[in-house]
Protein backbone atom coordinates (compact mmCIF):
# COMPACT_ATOMS: atom_id res chain seq x y z
CA UNK A 1 0.00 0.00 0.00
CA UNK A 2 2.42 2.24 0.89
CA UNK A 3 4.41 1.50 -2.15
CA UNK A 4 1.13 2.45 -4.46
CA UNK A 5 0.80 5.89 -2.72
CA UNK A 6 4.28 6.90 -3.14
CA UNK A 7 3.82 6.20 -6.85
CA UNK A 8 0.49 8.29 -7.04
CA UNK A 9 2.38 11.15 -5.19
CA UNK A 10 4.95 10.71 -7.78
CA UNK A 11 2.94 11.21 -10.98
CA UNK A 12 1.01 14.09 -9.37
CA UNK A 13 0.54 16.86 -12.23
CA UNK A 14 0.19 20.94 -11.47
CA UNK A 15 2.21 23.43 -9.95
CA UNK A 16 4.97 22.37 -7.46
CA UNK A 17 6.82 24.48 -4.41
CA UNK A 18 5.43 27.74 -3.29
CA UNK A 19 3.04 29.95 -5.11
CA UNK A 20 1.91 33.56 -4.13
CA UNK A 21 -2.20 34.30 -4.78
CA UNK A 22 -2.80 37.79 -4.76
CA UNK A 23 -6.48 38.91 -2.56
CA UNK A 24 -8.62 37.80 -5.56
CA UNK A 25 -7.96 34.19 -5.59
CA UNK A 26 -4.97 34.45 -8.28
CA UNK A 27 -7.30 36.26 -10.33
CA UNK A 28 -5.81 39.62 -10.49
CA UNK A 29 -3.42 41.34 -12.50
CA UNK A 30 0.37 42.15 -11.97
CA UNK A 31 1.77 45.33 -11.55
CA UNK A 32 2.39 47.48 -14.37
CA UNK A 33 5.84 49.23 -14.31
CA UNK A 34 5.58 53.12 -14.78
CA UNK A 35 7.89 55.26 -16.35
CA UNK A 36 9.98 57.54 -14.81
CA UNK A 37 8.64 60.72 -14.90
CA UNK A 38 8.81 64.76 -13.91
CA UNK A 39 5.69 65.56 -11.19
CA UNK A 40 3.95 69.19 -11.69
CA UNK A 41 4.97 71.90 -8.85
CA UNK A 42 1.39 70.27 -7.69
CA UNK A 43 2.46 66.46 -7.57
CA UNK A 44 5.63 67.90 -5.85
CA UNK A 45 3.70 69.53 -3.02
CA UNK A 46 1.36 66.18 -2.51
CA UNK A 47 4.21 64.10 -2.45
CA UNK A 48 6.11 65.71 -0.08
CA UNK A 49 4.33 68.10 2.42
CA UNK A 50 4.10 67.07 6.37
CA UNK A 51 6.44 63.75 5.39
CA UNK A 52 9.34 62.34 6.40
CA UNK A 53 11.85 61.14 4.11
CA UNK A 54 15.51 59.22 4.91
CA UNK A 55 17.71 61.40 2.24
CA UNK A 56 20.71 60.13 0.54
CA UNK A 57 23.27 62.69 -0.53
CA UNK A 58 26.57 62.81 -2.04
CA UNK A 59 27.32 65.04 0.75
CA UNK A 60 25.51 63.44 4.02
CA UNK A 61 22.36 61.13 4.77
CA UNK A 62 19.56 61.78 7.60
CA UNK A 63 16.11 62.43 7.84
CA UNK A 64 14.66 65.69 6.43
CA UNK A 65 10.31 66.44 6.89
CA UNK A 66 8.76 69.03 4.04
CA UNK A 67 6.85 71.68 6.08
CA UNK A 68 4.36 73.12 3.98
CA UNK A 69 5.65 76.92 4.50
CA UNK A 70 8.51 75.88 1.98
CA UNK A 71 11.14 75.37 4.60
CA UNK A 72 12.37 71.68 6.01
CA UNK A 73 14.28 70.42 8.79
CA UNK A 74 16.55 67.62 8.97
CA UNK A 75 18.79 65.69 11.25
CA UNK A 76 22.06 64.89 9.13
CA UNK A 77 24.08 61.62 10.74
CA UNK A 78 27.29 63.72 10.74
CA UNK A 79 26.40 67.07 10.76
CA UNK A 80 23.44 67.57 13.30
CA UNK A 81 20.65 69.11 12.97
CA UNK A 82 19.32 72.20 10.20
CA UNK A 83 17.03 73.77 8.73
CA UNK A 84 16.34 74.75 5.15
CA UNK A 85 14.21 76.02 2.23
CA UNK A 86 12.20 74.30 -0.81
CA UNK A 87 10.21 75.90 -3.30
CA UNK A 88 8.79 74.02 -6.49
CA UNK A 89 8.30 76.16 -10.51
CA UNK A 90 6.94 74.14 -12.90
CA UNK A 91 8.57 70.61 -12.87
CA UNK A 92 11.66 71.93 -11.22
CA UNK A 93 12.19 70.91 -7.23
CA UNK A 94 14.58 73.72 -5.38
CA UNK A 95 16.15 73.27 -2.00
CA UNK A 96 18.89 74.92 0.34
CA UNK A 97 20.08 72.90 3.20
CA UNK A 98 21.10 75.72 5.79
CA UNK A 99 21.84 79.36 6.11
CA UNK A 100 24.89 79.76 3.75
CA UNK A 101 24.54 77.09 0.94
CA UNK A 102 23.58 77.68 -2.21
CA UNK A 103 20.12 76.89 -3.77
CA UNK A 104 20.31 73.41 -5.77
CA UNK A 105 17.53 73.00 -8.10
CA UNK A 106 17.11 69.62 -10.39
CA UNK A 107 13.87 67.53 -11.47
CA UNK A 108 11.76 65.89 -8.94
CA UNK A 109 11.26 61.94 -10.23
CA UNK A 110 9.75 59.15 -8.61
CA UNK A 111 11.20 55.64 -9.54
CA UNK A 112 8.76 53.37 -7.69
CA UNK A 113 10.53 53.18 -4.42
CA UNK A 114 11.96 56.37 -3.70
CA UNK A 115 11.81 60.05 -5.15
CA UNK A 116 14.88 61.30 -6.52
CA UNK A 117 14.93 65.81 -5.81
CA UNK A 118 17.12 67.72 -7.11
CA UNK A 119 19.99 65.94 -5.87
CA UNK A 120 18.57 64.00 -3.25
CA UNK A 121 17.14 60.48 -3.19
CA UNK A 122 13.74 60.48 -0.62
CA UNK A 123 12.86 57.17 0.96
CA UNK A 124 9.54 58.21 2.58
CA UNK A 125 9.52 57.21 6.34
CA UNK A 126 5.87 54.86 6.73
CA UNK A 127 4.45 54.63 10.81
Amino acid sequence: MCVASLGLAGCATGPKGVRFIDGAGGAGTKPVAQPIRQFSAAEIQTAIVGKTFQYTRSDGNGFVTYNADGTFNYQDDTKGEGTGKWETSNSLFCEIFGARAIQECGEFKNTGDAYFAAKSRLVEMKS
